[in-house]
């Protein structure tokens, strides 16, 4: 006899709830989109003269002169005429592809709509990274070698970074400050610093004025922004990029037909649909995303042998740009500085 074997639940199935996934789901570090959100570029313009991927897009500002003082007034002066140099701006495509059955859902503890979120939201996670990843390297990349010091901290010319002594550590963020005030950036600053940076800022942050010793008062005018990845290297206690609010930015761009919500009927078809998703974390940053569906054979993928696999794309162009300086102090100047807290 069998009792009641054959019909015994072998399996099983339940889904956790949202909250529980909330570990595997976890958002990347996101200066990089955060940046893209609130930056106020110097021409909005820039994005929508670029009409097609392959548009070269240039940008114009004018420059200083060196100085010709005089020591007398002349009835015949004469003086140099001003001056304007071009910027090429720059754009990389960042893209993440994933596909979906459309019966793999019907024999599936998860519904279709529950396979597209949790793979569309997988494809963002992934483009995010990569973008933030490129943002922090090109951060570190445009660090500036010119620069004239200030502050307690010294310059080590060797990797243009700008040292804080061991003994200034409980004022790194305000010799950071201060070496860009030096080389007159005294506007707000912000920080994309490490992980032993930013804890460095929690604790100096939590020393106020009630306190016996305050180390607060520095953070005045500063916004610090915080990441996993190495900044300028594991050699130091703590290190980042700094650079006056307004002059770094990162241009995000989707195509012309991307800028529309996306037709669902249109990307089942062969010929697909363009669209537009956005994050509600990183508002006004939109995705493009790109859809078609073709036949297939799905049986061995959990769906079946007379099936329709839907093909997804979500991409985002990002064009990396600081503010362009003239040759003034140097062809290797720059707006961005690096500053790394020596451990000993």
């Amino acid at each position: 006899m069998a009792y009641f074997v054959p019909s015994a639940l072998l399996a099983g199935q339940a889904k956790f709830d949202e909250r529980f996934q909330k570990g595997e789901w976890r958002l990347p570090d996101s200066a990089a989109i955060n940046a893209a959100a609130k930056a106020e570029i110097a021409n909005p313009s820039l994005t929508e003269i670029r009409t097609r991927e392959d548009r070269t897009v240039y940008a114009y500002f004018p420059i200083r002169q060196t100085a010709t003082s005089g020591s007398a007034r002349s009835a015949t002066h004469t003086g140099a005429r001003g001056d304007s140099l071009s910027k090429t701006l720059s754009w990389t495509t960042y893209s993440e592809p994933f596909s979906i059955s459309i019966k793999q859902a019907d024999n599936n503890v998860f519904s279709f709509a529950e396979m597209y979120a949790a793979t569309l939201q997988n494809a963002l996670i992934n483009l995010i990274a990569g973008i933030d990843a490129a943002f922090v390297a090109a951060l570190v990349a445009d660090k500036t070698q010119v620069n004239n010091g200030g502050g307690n901290g010294t310059v080590n010319s060797d990797d243009d970074i700008y040292e804080v002594p061991l003994s200034e550590a409980n004022y790194f963020f305000q010799n950071a400050k201060q070496t860009l005030w030096y080389n007159l950036f005294r506007g707000p600053i912000v920080g994309i610093v490490d992980d032993k940076a930013f804890g460095l800022m929690q604790r100096l942050q939590a020393q106020g004025s009630a306190n016996a010793t305050n180390y607060g008062f520095q953070f005045a005018g500063m916004e610090i922004m915080g990441t996993t990845r190495t900044v300028l290297g594991t050699g130091y206690n703590g290190s980042g990029v700094f650079f006056e609010n307004g002059l770094v930015a990162i241009i995000p761009w989707i195509p012309k037909q991307n800028r529309k919500p996306l037709d669902p009927e249109k990307a089942m078809t062969y010929i697909g649909d363009y669209g537009q998703i956005n994050v509600p974390q990183f508002p006004g940053v939109n995705f493009a995303i790109h859809a078609y569906g073709s036949r297939a054979d799905n049986g061995s993928y959990g769906g079946y042998t007379q099936d329709v696999t839907l093909e997804f794309e979500v991409s985002l162009d990002i064009a990396y740009q600081s503010a362009p300086l003239s040759t003034l102090r140097g062809s290797s100047d720059s707006v961005v500085y690096g500053v790394g807290q020596l451990a000993s």
